[in-house]
């Protein structure tokens, strides 16, 4: 009887020492992630364009890992990789594939159907992605973690997309 009691006391406290698993602040982070990827999918899908929301639906497949944290006191540090899809190389493909149809005065109309042309095939092939490693800085303020560098988060996110706005830096 005694080994028995032994037994289910030691699960007990296996069971409560993985269930205590997960800091609050990483916690935060990933709840915060999981509603920017809902915001960002709803605002792209509103309205009529329908390469916006075949967009919206290749941004849904960003993923992310939390390696570490380092929670002190009110501050925390994440290491998180986000893999998102590699948008940079869509998109300079997306532009080179327009050329020809700029080069001959294209009207909106061809560049719309052009560009849910290209979303529509895109959405059906396996796509490459993108890992970005980001340092999320978090605070924890009024007893909430919030996350102070969003904007490195949603580079990541975009897989890359940054790079393409910027061009070659000269």
């Amino acid at each position: 009887m005694k080994k028995i009691f032994r037994y289910i006391l030691l699960s007990f406290a296996l069971l409560m020492l993985v269930a205590c698993g997960k800091p609050d602040s990483q916690k935060a982070f990933e709840k915060g992630f999981k509603e920017t990827m809902t915001d960002i999918s709803k605002k792209m899908s509103e309205g009529d364009n329908e390469a916006t929301k075949m967009m919206a639906k290749i941004l849904e497949k960003a993923t992310y890992k939390v390696n570490k944290v380092e929670e002190n006191g009110d501050q925390s540090e994440l290491d998180v990789t986000i893999k998102a899809v590699d948008l940079t190389k869509y998109l300079t493909e997306f532009m080179a594939s327009l050329k020809p149809l700029i080069d001959s005065n294209m009207g909106e109309e061809a560049f719309s159907k052009a560009t849910v042309d290209y979303f529509s095939d895109l959405s059906k092939k396996e796509l490459e992605y993108k890992e970005t490693n980001v340092k999320v800085y978090m605070e924890k303020i009024n007893g909430e973690w919030k996350v102070i560098n969003t904007d490195d988060i949603v580079v990541g996110i975009f897989g890359g997309l940054e790079e393409f706005i910027k061009g070659p830096q000269n």
